[in-house]
């Protein structure tokens, strides 16, 4: 990873964030990360979202549009490793629902069925184009490790992100996963 700190971006697709909540709640170990690597985006740590060349690259969320898709493949053209973080990132999450009905029908009940009178579904230059199915991050880019769970606990985060520090894929076992 380089003779100086090791660069990290994290990205968030499709999903509610919560996974990068988990990583706040390590607490003082984020104090003692800021001090091992450089952060170079995430929009928790920062507000930055454009994605630089990084020695670790972490993905959360589903990928669901081409919005989602444009970030993954920017991750992984950019990043030595990249991890996918949590069950969403994983295998897809609850996100994958959507894959058993009809794009349109999903749309017109979100904006117009559950909006007021007047609500109608945006045009593309809204709202990203969604793709014809969510995945999992895996499905549309190469994933170099993986840290499930939703979320997954503070623990495992950390127990992750030292492992990849030492230049390890963290390897997770069944005591260490959480659901």
């Amino acid at each position: 990873m380089g003779k100086n700190k090791p660069k990290v971006a994290t990205a968030c697709m499709c999903g509610c964030s919560g996974c990068h909540m988990s990583f706040l709640d390590v607490d003082e170990f984020v104090k003692d990360l800021a001090e091992l690597v450089e952060f170079q985006s995430s929009h928790v740590i920062m507000d930055i979202k454009d994605i630089g060349k990084v020695d670790i690259g972490i993905l959360e969320g589903t990928i669901t549009n081409d919005e989602n898709v444009e970030v993954a493949k920017k991750m992984r053209e950019n990043c030595d490793i990249l991890v996918a973080w949590g069950d969403c990132a994983c295998f897809g999450g609850i996100m994958t629902m959507r894959n058993f009905g009809q794009i349109d029908n999903i749309l017109e009940e979100c904006y117009v069925e559950k909006g007021d009178e007047d609500s109608v579904v945006p045009d593309d230059d809204l709202i990203p184009t969604l793709t014809k199915k969510a995945k999992s991050v895996d499905e549309v880019i190469k994933v170099d490790a993986y840290i499930p769970g939703c979320p997954p606990s503070a623990e495992i985060i950390r127990y992750g992100l030292e492992k990849l520090l030492e230049g390890e894929i963290p390897k997770l076992d069944k005591d260490k996963l959480r659901y």
